[in-house]
C-alpha cells in the first residue's frame, strides 16, 4: 500500500478486528477508542507509542490506539502488515488488562525490558 489508510479506513480496520476478540476478554473495558493522535516514548522520542492501557482509576479502564504514530511507522507498508500490527497492538493492549485484573505484572515486565534493550542498542 503506497498511501496509508485514512483515519476513518483506519477505525474501520480497528473495529472489525475488536469485533473479531471475543467480549469475555473485553469485560471491564469502558472502550477501546482510536485517536488521531502521534505519541512518543517520553524517555526514548525515537519510539513511537502504537497504543496504550488506560488503568482507569475511578471509571472503568480504556484502550488507546494512536492512529498518527501507526502512519509514522506503518506509512508505506502493506495493509497486510498495517492489519497485523493492529492486531497485535490491540490484543496486547487488552492482554494488559486481564493480567492487572489477575494481579500479574508479566506484560509490563516485558515492556520494560523492550525499552530497556532498545535504550540500549540503538
Amino acid at each position: 500500500m503506497k498511501d496509508f489508510p485514512s483515519f476513518n479506513q483506519f477505525c474501520d480496520l480497528a473495529d472489525e478486528i475488536i469485533r473479531r476478540i471475543p467480549e469475555i476478554y473485553k469485560q471491564g473495558i469502558s472502550g477501546i477508542f482510536v485517536t488521531r493522535e502521534e505519541v512518543k516514548d517520553e524517555e526514548i522520542p525515537e519510539v513511537y507509542i502504537l497504543g496504550h492501557y488506560n488503568h482507569g482509576g475511578y471509571l472503568e479502564p480504556t484502550i488507546d490506539i494512536y492512529y498518527g504514530s501507526f502512519r509514522q511507522v506503518f506509512r508505506g507498508s502493506p495493509l497486510a502488515e498495517i492489519k497485523e500490527e493492529l492486531w497485535e497492538t490491540i490484543t496486547h493492549e487488552i492482554r494488559h488488562h486481564l493480567e492487572e485484573n489477575a494481579g500479574l505484572h508479566t506484560l509490563e515486565i516485558f515492556d520494560e525490558e523492550q525499552k530497556e534493550y532498545f535504550r540500549l542498542n540503538k
